[in-house]
């Protein structure tokens, strides 16, 4: 994916070009900004144009995205760059081969368990940023979900960056950049990734063919990225299968949404938030627009939802809290499926 196809993100692209063609590239970056606006996607980018075997592309500060070298990272098999995140750490739990029976299952169920990057992942691929390069280009070791380090792991990256060797650089990145080692981010260059406008947001969810009942609606209900435009698709499938509307779930519609939640735990969890999210949102926007004798009563219920949202971090059952919300709102008119009234 060539830089011009990363949309909404002009201004850190444009840094990045600038460090290439100036040959200042730092020893560690950090990219920062909210989930799915495109920080891995940059970072995978990044270190194409640093590696790409033909001159005139470098030069330009863009990848040719057809050398050996582009290809190989853009399928993460490139010796020379490393890109760690959960689901590197769950294939490096599996003690069997990819083509193992059995193995995509075990991997599933790996994955939902990752909520922290360990201190031997990060060993291991600290361990792989000394090594000698195989190519004539840099070493690039990308670490994703980078505020998920705690204690131990944070310490043994930290060495590393300090002071790493010639041509080699560190791209962290964070959604939660306040969670993060103050020593971390005092020795990395930060560079700021903005939410995406639901222009580009429509226009990445058709380009990519990631299928949504109404792209603008999800659109309007992302938060400015695309995971949390996918993740509003399900939240609003999920209430339109149970029933709601404008004027609020049926009587059964309460249950029938919780029941529609995936039975794993983790999942099950995340799919609660994203409800909870377009609720929110919808009751914001309701809130803005009532009269003051109605704005008490929206925002009484904005804190319990707010309430809810943090019950989610702990162990209380997901159905148990979508269904409680939802029951809250009760009366309430909230145009969810209207675009030209939905949260903006």
């Amino acid at each position: 994916m060539p830089f011009t196809e990363i949309l909404g993100q002009e201004k850190a692209i444009s840094y990045l070009q600038t460090l290439v063609n100036k040959k200042r590239v730092p020893g560690a970056l950090l990219f920062y900004g909210p989930d799915g606006v495109g920080k891995a996607k940059t970072a995978l980018e990044f270190a194409k144009t640093l590696n790409c075997l033909d001159p005139q592309a470098r030069q330009s500060g863009q990848a040719c995205g057809v050398c050996a070298s582009c290809k190989a990272i853009g399928q993460q098999t490139h010796p020379d760059v490393l890109f760690a995140d959960f689901l590197y750490q769950a294939r490096r739990k599996i003690k069997k081969d990819f083509s193992a029976s059995g193995y995509e299952e075990e991997l599933e169920k790996e994955l939902a368990k990752q909520q922290h990057l360990s201190v031997d992942t990060i060993r291991e691929v600290a361990a792989k940023s000394q090594q000698k390069a195989v190519g004539n280009g840099y070493k690039v070791m990308i670490i994703d979900q980078a505020q998920s380090m705690q204690g131990a792991a944070a310490n043994a990256l930290l060495k590393f960056i300090e002071e790493p060797p010639a041509k080699t650089v560190w791209i962290l990145i964070t959604n939660k950049r306040s969670a993060m080692l103050r020593t971390i981010l005092s020795r990395c260059q930060p560079l700021a990734f903005a939410p995406l406008s639901h222009q580009h947001i429509e226009q990445i969810l058709q380009d990519n063919q990631l299928e949504t009942e109404n792209p603008s609606l999800c659109a309007a209900y992302s938060g400015g990225s695309v995971s949390g435009a996918l993740k509003a698709d399900g939240a609003l499938t999920l209430l339109k299968q149970a029933g709601f509307n404008q004027k609020g779930c049926s009587a059964q519609g309460p249950a029938a949404v919780a029941t529609g939640l995936s039975r794993t735990l983790a999942t099950g969890r995340q799919e609660a938030q994203a409800i909870l999210d377009v609720l929110l949102m919808a009751l914001h926007q309701s809130w803005l627009r009532a009269d003051k004798a109605d704005q008490h009563r929206y925002m009484q219920i904005l804190k319990q939802f707010e309430n809810y949202k943090r019950s989610l971090s702990r162990n209380v059952s997901p159905a148990l809290i979508v269904e409680t919300a939802l029951m809250s709102l009760d009366g309430i008119s909230l145009p969810i499926f209207d675009t030209e009234n939905a949260y903006v």
